[in-house]
């Protein structure tokens, strides 16, 4: 509980100091680089945790597929 305060104080504090100087640019540097980490921790600890509590593969392969459709959807609804 008190990592998820700390996180969000912080998260408003670097807004009230950095909001006038952030341009679309630095924006869009910073969701890429984000994003990318998810990816990358998602890939390599996220898939491979769920395959060890799951070593019969009933239901992750599917559930990523299925999480990879949903986005894909929602990216195609969306038009973004």
């Amino acid at each position: 509980c008190l990592s998820g305060a700390s996180e969000a104080i912080a998260a408003l504090l670097g807004w009230l100091v950095l909001a006038n100087s952030m341009s679309d640019n630095v924006y869009a540097i910073l969701f890429g680089l984000v994003s990318g980490m998810m990816v990358i921790i998602s890939l390599k600890e996220l898939i491979p945790t769920a395959h060890r509590y799951d070593s019969d593969d009933t239901v992750v392969t599917y559930s990523v597929i299925a999480g990879m459709a949903i986005i894909a959807l929602s990216l195609v609804l969306f038009k973004v």
